[in-house]
């Protein structure tokens, strides 16, 4: 498996786990520690604010070519 592959498959992984809604890891075998528990929450708002950007900015941009389009 070349390099981009295995990258593809892993964003491909993180991309479906972070689009669904929160739920924080549970592993019954082991309890996890707040530093993971953490690390976990703030990638997930990171990917969901990015998510929050594109959008905005795809707003901004057709928001401006109405406003050309009226000029």
């Amino acid at each position: 498996m070349s390099n981009d592959t295995a990258n593809n498959a892993v964003r491909g992984r993180y991309e479906t786990f972070f689009q669904t809604d929160f739920m924080p890891l549970i592993r019954h075998e082991q309890t996890q520690g707040a530093e993971e528990r953490s690390a976990y929450a703030d990638e997930f708002a990171a990917y969901h604010l990015g998510q929050i950007d594109k959008k905005l900015a795809r707003l901004i941009e057709l928001l401006e070519q109405s406003m050309s389009v009226r000029s």
